[in-house]
């Protein structure tokens, strides 16, 4: 079998992970890797962790820009990842987006903005908005939940005073983690709020 493999970024509390995933199938979005059963790493012939994803050619930057090590491999347990997004400008083939949209038709899936705001880690958080498709019931029992056109800001305390720093994403795409999520809001679409600028 052919291994592709993806470039991503992965965002955990103070440190940005980029590499590249190992991809059995080209076609497989990356949230939908992420959410799978099958994306733990292991390798008996390899000391690995149970829940790891595997990055090759791998760096870690520290908050501030200031580089840690590069890696030929790194463990990354899955449980800090707030969130991540991928270099692909489009994902998933023609069949999977024509089966997405008749199931979206027959359901009547609504489409919202949500915007989240994640645990603080230190002096440090995230606020998080996106399109949101789907009946958040069952995308929050997901590991990571999928948001187009969406906006990151880093908002961290510095002496007294707070500021934000937008983060650049490739393609306007995140999986941001459930389990970090603090708390979240729900706005239509149609008056989506732009996040403060700053």
């Amino acid at each position: 079998m052919q291994i592709s493999q993806r470039e991503i970024t992965l965002y955990t509390p103070g440190k940005v992970y980029t590499g590249h995933i190992d991809m059995a199938n080209e076609a497989v979005r990356t949230i939908d890797f992420f959410n799978s059963a099958n994306l733990y790493w292991k390798n008996p012939a390899e000391k690995s962790f149970d829940d790891a994803v595997l990055l090759h050619n791998a760096k870690i930057i520290l908050t501030g820009d200031v580089k840690l090590s590069d890696f030929a491999k790194v463990q990354l347990r899955l449980s800090e990842v707030i969130f991540f997004f991928d270099a692909l400008k489009k994902s998933g083939d023609a069949k999977e987006k024509l089966r997405a949209a008749t199931l979206k038709a027959k359901t009547n899936e609504e489409t919202s903005v949500i915007h989240a705001v994640t645990y603080s880690n230190g002096d440090a958080f995230f606020y998080i908005t996106g399109v949101f498709y789907g009946l958040f019931k069952s995308k929050s029992a997901l590991r990571f939940m999928p948001l187009t056109e969406a906006t990151v800001t880093r908002v961290h305390r510095v002496d007294e005073k707070w500021q934000k720093q937008r983060i650049a994403l490739e393609h306007s795409f995140v999986g941001i983690s459930i389990r970090h999520i603090e708390a979240c809001s729900f706005t239509d679409r149609k008056f989506q709020a732009k996040p403060a600028s700053g």
